[in-house]
């Protein structure tokens, strides 16, 4: 697809976009699918991407009662691993397993009627993952995921003085919103690295709940019966 890099030097705008669509120059979010970049939009660069292997831990089930024909549960909610990133300001991040972007609270496992979600939380200095577990009739063996955490930046753009820079190794535009020196996440149509979510991820009914995830893989816990399928996500890579 061809590209046209236009920077107007009395208004400091500056855009990369699909020449075939030129109303991208005057209004860039309603011609999204023609932009490759446009200083009227806010970017954030990728500041780290971080692994973790973590292994959680078996959970025994639930207590029996005569009461019922139910198991009291057994859970479990705490910190089961954390990285240390040091950026000195809380950023935001992103968890995958493998490509798949994991909203909060994604269940990871389950075995009958328990199962094991995992959340990040996002500090000055680490990343700390936790699981949460409701185990009832059916006991958590331990499992070992690989997690991936893109952290991001602040919004870029301000630092810079000139609207356009172009040096033998680096090329900055809009003060500093597009700088080569920075990494940047962008669409991937075909084998992505990565998969965001852009929609809904989950629907409950009839007492249970069915996830669909980014990357449209999918969690359905019987007697789930409803007709939600989940909303494509975005392929990117950085």
């Amino acid at each position: 697809m061809a590209k046209k890099f236009v920077a107007d030097g009395n208004t400091g705008r500056v855009a990369i976009f699909d020449p075939a669509k030129p109303a991208a120059w005057d209004d860039p979010i309603n011609n999204l699918d023609a932009v490759y970049f446009h200083s009227e939009l806010d970017y954030l660069g990728v500041a780290k991407v971080l692994d973790v292997t973590v292994t959680h831990p078996a959970r025994g089930k639930g207590a029996t009662t005569t009461l019922h024909n139910y198991a009291v549960p057994n859970p479990f909610e705490g910190e089961v691993g954390n990285l240390t990133h040091n950026l000195g300001y809380v950023p935001h991040g992103v968890c995958f397993v493998g490509n798949d972007m994991l909203p909060a609270n994604t269940q990871i496992q389950h075995v009958g009627s328990s199962f094991r979600t995992v959340a990040i939380e996002l500090t000055t200095t680490q990343v700390k993952i936790y699981e949460t577990a409701w185990i009832y009739q059916h006991a958590l063996p331990a499992i070992t995921k690989t997690y991936k955490v893109l952290l991001f930046t602040p919004p870029l753009g301000g630092d810079e003085p000139e609207t356009l820079r172009i040096e033998p190794t680096r090329f900055i535009a809009s003060k500093g919103k597009l700088d080569s020196n920075h990494n940047y996440i962008r669409r991937a149509p075909t084998n992505p690295m990565f998969w965001f979510s852009k929609g809904k991820t989950a629907d409950a009914g009839n007492g249970s709940f069915k996830i669909v995830t980014a990357n449209g893989s999918v969690i359905t816990r019987s007697p789930y019966d409803e007709g939600f399928s989940g909303i494509q996500g975005i392929g990117v890579e950085i």
